[in-house]
């Protein structure tokens, strides 16, 4: 059986700062980066015991750094791969588990945000979040999710898919982590949420819905959609325009190494972390 792990950084379960989940952050460097990879070992390693031949790890995050991952501490038959989401019918794929996520754009919690911030996203008139983009277009059982508990208050179509808090808190900048033992609480969870593939609920936002995206309160469209499969384009152009207030300091920066961020201008460094804080606020 092969299953994805969708992850994302935000919802980890020892996450405290949004620093931390920014590569022209100390922080990030410092514990995001290890703390993120925790979450996901211990989510793959229940997965592989509850039977799993295969555990595909997509790391959704966007921190600046492609690579968020510290790889070497994932267990043996864990591989990550950049495949798009909507790309997932063609692999093969069983199931799908979700660790890590957050509150959408407009949810009071730790750091929330739709795919970008200030990107909003409707669909037949739900405002959705990353789990519902990634579960629809991924076409296969949703196994689980773990995340932050606001994203878990505000499923919404989603609602009955087993959720495992791991964090709480309702300020964008601060999060406080709910588990003693997350290491276990994680790797209990996706093993017992494979063994219940049977009964995993699959998704799809009904035929003929419309597709709303807007920006900082600005509509930039409103689509018919046959099926979510539609929306791939639109959804990367409503994503693209939502970042570029973040692109130039993105692109004068090289966040891909602890070496390379420590040698840039930490000015430029802190801009970009203020406009990210500012944005999520």
């Amino acid at each position: 059986m092969r299953v994805v792990l969708s992850a994302d950084m935000e919802g980890i379960a020892a996450m405290r700062s949004a620093r931390a989940v920014l590569a022209c952050c100390a922080e990030y460097w410092d514990s995001g980066r290890a703390a993120y990879t925790a979450d996901v070992a211990a989510a793959a390693q229940g997965l592989l015991d509850a039977g799993a031949t295969e555990v595909i790890v997509l790391d959704n995050h966007a921190s600046g750094n492609p690579h968020n991952l510290l790889l070497d501490r994932l267990p043996q038959d864990v591989r990550e791969e950049s495949w798009n989401v909507f790309d997932l019918p063609a692999h093969g794929i069983d199931a799908m588990l979700q660790v890590g996520y957050h509150p959408r754009t407009g949810v009071a919690g730790f750091v929330p945000h739709s795919y970008t911030p200030r990107l909003r996203l409707r669909v037949g008139g739900e405002e959705i979040s990353e789990s519902h983009g990634r579960a629809w277009a991924a076409q296969v059982p949703l196994l689980g999710i773990t995340g932050n508990a606001a994203h878990g208050r505000t499923l919404g179509s989603l609602e009955g898919v087993p959720f495992l808090v791991v964090q709480e808190g309702e300020d964008p900048h601060t999060a406080t982590p709910v588990l003693e033992d997350p290491v276990d609480a994680i790797r209990s969870f996706a093993r017992e949420a494979l063994r219940g593939i049977a009964d995993a609920p699959r998704f799809a936002p009904s035929a003929g819905v419309t597709f709303e995206a807007t920006v900082s309160g600005e509509q930039l469209f409103a689509i018919e959609l046959n099926e979510w499969t539609d929306a791939r384009e639109p959804l990367a152009s409503a994503m693209g325009t939502a970042m570029q207030p973040f692109m130039g300091h993105l692109r004068a920066l090289d966040l891909t190494s602890r070496e390379a961020f420590e040698r840039q201008d930490a000015a430029a460094c802190e801009e970009l972390a203020s406009l990210f804080l500012d944005a999520i606020s």
